[in-house]
């Protein structure tokens, strides 16, 4: 299997930054549901969490430009075989918004962090120097465009996952096996 996409399908890479950027979206999406539900008392397993998510982020933000440049630098495969028009819309839209949400959310939350005077204790391990120091108008655009990029993700996700669903479940064409590993 090739490692960039070619027009027979999708390459190695693209396969494995696919579902690298599925287990940090599913990491983020929880760890975000949780710690924000954790109580002050919650203590060290909150700051760790916060850590981790916001670690994370940036290495999602890493991998987003790697996978951009991924798909830039090979060529699409056709669309699958029984994708309708409709299905095609959507899963182009859901596309370009899940790849706006893979810049948009690590960049606000960073903004959010460093501007709110949190920081990024990166890894648990390195303090990340503040380029921004504490601006806390910045701080709160940053969130609020940080949460509303997450609804934006949500929609998108559900988005994508109901096209693949319905195509792999209900329709049986195995629309998911175009992205799986050794898969062509």
């Amino acid at each position: 299997m090739p490692l960039l996409n070619t027009g027979q399908g999708y390459g190695s890479l693209t396969k494995t930054l696919h579902w690298l950027v599925v287990a940090l979206f599913t990491f983020q999406i929880v760890s975000a549901l949780t710690m924000t539900r954790l109580g002050d008392d919650a203590g060290a397993g909150r700051d760790a969490l916060y850590n981790w998510h916001k670690t994370l982020g940036l290495v999602a933000l890493g991998v987003a430009l790697l996978r951009l440049w991924a798909r830039r630098a090979g060529e699409l495969p056709p669309w699958a075989p029984g994708l309708t028009t409709f299905d095609r819309r959507v899963v182009h839209h859901a596309e370009r918004t899940l790849y706006l949400a893979m810049f948009v959310m690590p960049v606000s939350g960073f903004l959010y962090v460093m501007a709110g005077g949190y920081g990024v204790l990166f890894a648990g391990v390195f303090a990340l120097p503040n380029p921004i120091g504490r601006w806390p108008l910045l701080a709160e655009a940053a969130k609020l465009v940080h949460l509303g990029a997450a609804i934006l993700l949500g929609v998108a996700l559900a988005a994508h996952l109901g096209i693949v669903l319905r195509h792999t479940v209900i329709l049986g064409n195995r629309l998911v096996h175009r992205m799986l590993p050794a898969r062509r």
